[in-house]
C-alpha cells in the first residue's frame, strides 16, 4: 500500500490541568484518528485512550480485507472497507461503555472519535462528535466531517441567527459521543484522494479558532512536522482554552500526479453543475463523487439502448455522444451534460439510444447508489430527492407549455378553416351537399353555418387551392 508522510502533536493548552486528547498514527495500517475525551475524575482521558486502542485493535484484526482491497481483489468492495471502519468505531464504543460501567465515577464518560483509513486512492472516514477532518488540496481546504454539536445542529436547521447563537450556553456540547450509550450512530463515508493531498485531523481545541478555511490553508504549509507544530502554536497564541491535537498526513506526489488532480477536480466541478447534485456541500459532493463508477468508452460504443431497461444515469466528463430515436438523431451531448436520470427513480425501458461519437469518459450512478445515500446520509438524500423533484417539475412545466402551444396552433388552424368556409362552399362541386357534413337538412335559401366550438370531426375539409386559385380576401 502507498506510504504516507505524517506527523502528530498534542498539547495540554493553557487552561487545562491534564490532557484528555488521544490519537492514533499507524502508517502501516494507514489508520489515523483523534479522540477528545470528556468526563470528570480524569474519565475523559480514559475514554479517549480506550477508544483509540480499541479502534486500532479492530482495524488490525480485519486488516486482511484492507490488504486484499488494496491489491485489487474484486471480491472486496469499497463499501466493505467503509463498513469495516464503522464497525471498528462501534467496537470502540462498546469498550468505552464497558469501562464506564465498571467504575461508578466514570459512568457517562465518553469521547469524540474521528478516524481516517487511507487505502491507495481512497480515504475512508468514520466520525462521531466534534473533532474534525479537513482535506487540503492545493490552495483549497474542504471540511470533510460535520460537527455533532448543539451549535452546529441549530445552524444546520437554520433556527437561529449567528448573533443569537453566540449567547446560547453549552452551545459547544456534543450531540453524539463514543461510549456514553451502548450504541452510537457513526457517520461513515469515503472520498477519492489524489497525490499530494494533505489530511488534517484535529480536536476542537484547534478548530475552534478557525474563522475561515483560509486560516488552515496558511497553517498547513511546509512539511508535516512544521505544519503540526504551527497549528499547536496557533491555538495557544489565541488562548489555548482546551487540549490541542493535530495530525497532518500527506500522500506522496507521484509521476503524472497533476493529471490525477486535474481529473478529480474536473469531475468534482462537473458534478456540482449537474442539476441532480446542485446545492450539495463540498463534503457531500465528494462523497457522491466517490460512489460513481468511471467508464471510458471508445467511439461507436453504445452506452444505453432504446427499449432496454436500465438503472443508471451518466454524466459526461469528456468526449461526445449522439442520442437517437430509432434512426433519427435527436441530440448531441457534450462534456458537462447528463442523461438517463429517469432510471434513478423508476425502472422503465430507455426512450432513446446513446452512442459514443468521440472517445468519452463518463461517471455512472446507479439507483442503488441513490438508495445507499438515502440510508447513510439523510441530509444529503433529502437534497438529492428535492433536486429530482425539481427536475421532474421542470419537465412537467415544459410539457404543459408545449401542449398549450400545440392547442393554440390547432385553434388557429381551425379558425382559418372557418373564415374561409363560405369560399369553400362556393367552389364545391354541385353534387357536394354540405348538409350531409353538418348532419341537418338544408332549407332552400338557408345559409350554412358552423359554430366555432364545433368538434374537428364535424368540420368540412378545405379544398387545396392552386397558386392561381388562392382564397380571395374576406373584404372582396
Amino acid at each position: 500500500m502507498t506510504s504516507h508522510r505524517m506527523h502528530a502533536r498534542t498539547d495540554v493548552g493553557r487552561s487545562r490541568e491534564h490532557n484528555e486528547d488521544s490519537y492514533v498514527c499507524d502508517p502501516v495500517l494507514g489508520l489515523y484518528a483523534v479522540a477528545d475525551g470528556m468526563g470528570g475524575h480524569a474519565a475523559g482521558e480514559v475514554a479517549s485512550s480506550v477508544a483509540a486502542e480499541a479502534l486500532s485493535a479492530a482495524v488490525r484484526r480485519d486488516h486482511d480485507f484492507v490488504t486484499d482491497f488494496a491489491h485489487g481483489d474484486g471480491s472486496v468492495r469499497p463499501e466493505d472497507i467503509k463498513n469495516l471502519l464503522g464497525a471498528a468505531v462501534n467496537a470502540a464504543n462498546a469498550e468505552v461503555y464497558a469501562a464506564a460501567q465498571a467504575v461508578a465515577e466514570r459512568r457517562g464518560m465518553g469521547t469524540t472519535l474521528t478516524a481516517l483509513l487511507l487505502v491507495e486512492r481512497r480515504a475512508f472516514i468514520a466520525h462521531v462528535g466534534d473533532s474534525r477532518l479537513y482535506l487540503v488540496r492545493g490552495s483549497e481546504v474542504r471540511q470533510l466531517t460535520e460537527d455533532h454539536s448543539v451549535i452546529n445542529e441549530l445552524k444546520r436547521r437554520g433556527r437561529l441567527r449567528p448573533e443569537v447563537l453566540e449567547r446560547i450556553p453549552n452551545k459547544n456540547a456534543v450531540t453524539r459521543a463514543v461510549g456514553v450509550f451502548e450504541t452510537v450512530e457513526v457517520d461513515t463515508f469515503q472520498v477519492l484522494a489524489a497525490p499530494g493531498d494533505r489530511f488534517v485531523l484535529c480536536s476542537d481545541g484547534l478548530h475552534r479558532y478557525f474563522e475561515h478555511d483560509s486560516d488552515l490553508a496558511a497553517l498547513a504549509q511546509g512539511d508535516d512536522e512544521e505544519a503540526a507544530s504551527r497549528m499547536i502554536a496557533f491555538a495557544n497564541e489565541r488562548g489555548g482554552a482546551d487540549n490541542i491535537t493535530a495530525i497532518v498526513v500527506t500522500l506522496p506526489d507521484e509521476s503524472a500526479s497533476s493529471t490525477v488532480v486535474q481529473d478529480l477536480t474536473h469531475a468534482y466541478t462537473t458534478l456540482g453543475a449537474v442539476p441532480f447534485f446542485r446545492n450539495l456541500e463540498p463534503r457531500e459532493l465528494m462523497y457522491v463523487q466517490a460512489m460513481a463508477a468511471v467508464r471510458e468508452l471508445a467511439a461507436g460504443e453504445c452506452v444505453v439502448a432504446e427499449g432496454r431497461s436500465g438503472d443508471s444515469m451518466f454524466v459526461m466528463l469528456s468526449g461526445r455522444c449522439t442520442v437517437k430515436k430509432g434512426d433519427v438523431e435527436i441530440a448531441r451531448l457534450a462534456p458537462g451534460e447528463h442523461f438517463g436520470e429517469m432510471a434513478m427513480v423508476e425502472r422503465v425501458p430507455r426512450s432513446a439510444t446513446v452512442i459514443v461519437e468521440e472517445d468519452a469518459r463518463l461517471l455512472e450512478f446507479t439507483r442503488s447508489d441513490l438508495f445507499r445515500i438515502l440510508r447513510e446520509s439523510k441530509d444529503t438524500g433529502v437534497k438529492l430527492l428535492w433536486n429530482i423533484i425539481t427536475a421532474l417539475a421542470g419537465r412537467l412545466r415544459d410539457t404543459s407549455t408545449q401542449l398549450g402551444e400545440a392547442r393554440e396552433a390547432l385553434a388557429a388552424e381551425d379558425l382559418t378553416a372557418h373564415l374561409f368556409i363560405e369560399e369553400f362552399h362556393s367552389e364545391a362541386p354541385p353534387m357536394f351537399d354540405s348538409a350531409l357534413v353538418y348532419g341537418a337538412p338544408r332549407e332552400p335559401g338557408a345559409r350554412d353555418t358552423l359554430p366555432l366550438d364545433a368538434s374537428p370531426s364535424m368540420r368540412p375539409l378545405a379544398p387545396a387551392h392552386s397558386v392561381s386559385q388562392r382564397p380571395r380576401p374576406l373584404d372582396e
